[in-house]
């Protein structure tokens, strides 16, 4: 049916009164010209009105595609109640923050709900709406122990944890382990272990020039808070931590004798003992095409893999221990908030609780292949025949390592990561680069 413009209704409605006024003789017959030109342009109908109203989430969750498209979906199911769809929109990760920014500040271009660290866009900023406390009781009563903190901020619900196992575990890839006579069912349990095998398991070329396959499929690009992320597993095996438990203080901790031992161990994976190699780019494509035979990466990277590298027969094990074990950290603990200035708040809060179930918090996460976050489907038949369901499980039951959920945390892991990026790229040592790392977080904290 094609739509009228108001101003061709109201046109049309004008020409029926000069209509009317021209009968003015015949009073019955006029009023009903009148009449009925008057519900014409009632029923009419105006575009306005006819488009469907909608809830706006931003993410930069880009490597999740059906995660995000979930959303969409659940949000047509969601508008059958409330009239209210969603749309996703994917900012790219690189620069998300300048683009996330930019928007809240400017109120009317920002989006209803959005992916990010509560710490940051709730503490640093003052950009989240409080959960509504029935909304936040669901939460602390159905979510893991370990991550009932996540998604708050000073004692307080804004976020929606949205993936469990979000932290680093170890993917090996079965046959480069048998090739290289190694045990893929008796993984390396210490670093001494771990780079023996690493060593093992790399094929250098004849000629002197990069390897043609690595054991090690490590981060070295992009942003540097990405880099230090990947870097942390490192530091905490060796009993280092970034920030004082405080965290009010980096000197002495980001640049301790832990933290250099920890540094010069990672740079001499590339620099060294050639078990890595910058040359290799993206880790993930890495060990995804079989020229790296491990990786260190968080539970979304079994789905990843399945969509992506369905023919790698890969096993996922605990992480190496050194003087101490990693544990199950994470630098991004990634929640669902919603807008504080947005004009739909309310209904954004009503499509969180719209989807706060097990049976939909299931239903998301397989979509993707990622962990669910809710306690009844923890052992469920999906969890439980992940390769990584014992992992997860020996993970967890390693100490807790440091977290650094500082407001500033992208600020100091990207000074950190400076100092990791340096070592990697031969452009100083760790002591020096940790020195000038620590420094400047300090100011940073001062700030």
């Amino acid at each position: 049916m094609k739509s009228i413009s108001r101003r061709q209704s109201l046109t049309t409605a004008s020409a029926g009164t000069l209509a009317a006024t021209a009968a003015f003789a015949k009073p019955a017959r006029a009023m009903l010209v009148v009449l009925a030109m008057v519900m014409a342009a009632v029923m009419i109908p105006n575009p306005s009105f006819a488009q469907q109203k909608k809830l706006v989430l931003w993410t930069h969750w880009e490597q999740n595609p059906d995660f995000n498209k979930w959303y969409e979906a659940k949000g047509k199911e969601f508008a059958k109640k409330t009239g209210y769809e969603v749309e996703v929109v994917t900012i790219p990760y690189q620069g998300y923050e300048a683009k996330y920014l930019a928007a809240f500040m400017a109120k009317s271009s920002a989006p209803d709900m959005f992916m990010g660290m509560t710490h940051q866009w709730c503490g640093q900023y003052d950009f989240c709406d409080k959960m509504p406390a029935d909304l936040a009781k669901a939460y602390d009563e159905n979510l893991p122990k370990y991550m009932v903190e996540v998604g708050k901020w000073k004692g307080a619900r804004y976020g929606i944890p949205i993936e469990h196992g979000n932290f680093q575990q170890m993917y090996i890839n079965v046959d480069m382990f048998k090739k290289a006579g190694l045990n893929p069912d008796d993984p390396p349990k210490t670093m001494d272990k771990w780079l023996a095998d690493m060593k093992k398991l790399t094929i250098a070329d004849p000629k002197g020039g990069e390897p043609t396959q690595v054991g090690f499929a490590i981060r070295s690009k992009g942003h540097p808070v990405g880099i230090t992320d990947k870097f942390l597993p490192f530091a905490h095996a060796w009993g280092a931590r970034m920030l004082s438990p405080e965290l009010d203080k980096a000197t002495g901790y980001a640049n301790s004798p832990q933290m250099v031992a920890a540094l010069t161990f990672f740079g001499d994976l590339v620099n060294k003992d050639k078990v890595a190699s910058l040359a290799f780019g993206n880790p993930e494509d890495a060990f995804g095409q079989k020229r790296a035979a491990v990786i260190f990466r968080e539970s979304w990277f079994f789905g990843w893999l399945k969509k992506n590298a369905p023919d790698v027969n890969f096993k996922v094990v605990a992480l190496p221990c050194e003087k101490a074990c990693p544990g199950a950290g994470a630098l991004f603990p990634w929640t669902d908030l919603v807008y504080k200035n947005s004009p739909n708040k309310q209904v954004a809060w009503e499509f969180m609780r719209f989807i706060s179930n097990p049976k939909d918090d299931m239903e998301h996460h397989q979509s993707q292949g990622i962990l669910p976050v809710w306690t009844a489907n923890l052992d469920t038949p999906y969890v439980k025949s992940r390769p990584d369901y014992q992992s997860t499980k020996d993970m967890l039951a390693q100490p807790v390592p440091p977290t650094y959920f500082h407001p500033k945390s992208n600020e100091l892991a990207t000074a950190f990561g400076e100092a990791v990026v340096g070592v990697l790229f031969g452009k100083g040592q760790p002591k020096p680069l940790l020195d000038e790392a620590a420094a400047k977080m300090d100011r940073i904290l001062k700030d």
